[in-house]
């Protein structure tokens, strides 16, 4: 598996990307919501015949704007990276995610790193957020990404009818 570690400036130093699925998410602890996400990327990129890659973050929103004093990750960096490469993902993504890149208009994340990275089918979970705020979702994903990649979402995970989801297992 190759890993990548992004920022804007090393985005813009990148060889064009082939073509690939990209699976979108912080994946902090890669527990079974998150690994439904990455095998449904799996599934359509074997299906296509083109690389699966993962994009990721090195921190936490909360870390970043100090939202939350104590956040417990459930994986450091390279667990997760070691996760990712048992899902057999191709190349890993890791997105710095700094203040520039969490100032990022919605059109400018899809164009500058989707676009960028030369994605044409984008999957991420029902819940995933992106853009100043975090204030868009996959909707807007969808709509703003479709004249350059097809979006697909994967429904909640539920266990006993609870949302699988990283903050109930650091509860």
């Amino acid at each position: 598996m190759q890993v990548i570690n992004l920022d804007a400036h090393r985005l813009k130093m990148l060889a064009p990307q082939p073509p690939l699925v990209l699976a979108l998410g912080f994946f902090d602890g890669v527990h079974q919501g998150h690994q439904r996400v990455i095998q449904t990327a799996k599934r359509i990129a074997k299906q296509r015949d083109l690389p699966l890659a993962v994009m990721t973050f090195n921190r936490h929103a909360s870390q970043l704007f100090k939202s939350q004093t104590t956040f417990r990750y459930l994986n450091t960096v390279a667990q997760k990276s070691q996760h990712m490469a048992a899902l057999q993902v191709d190349r890993l993504y890791i997105t710095d995610f700094n203040h520039q890149f969490a100032g990022l208009t919605p059109t400018a994340f899809i164009k500058d790193y989707l676009v960028g990275l030369n994605a044409q089918v984008v999957v991420a979970g029902v819940d995933y957020t992106f853009g100043q705020g975090g204030a868009n979702g996959m909707r807007e994903l969808a709509e703003l990404g479709a004249p350059y990649f097809e979006t697909v979402t994967v429904d909640r995970l539920a266990n006993q009818q609870l949302k699988v989801s990283s903050t109930r297992i650091r509860g």
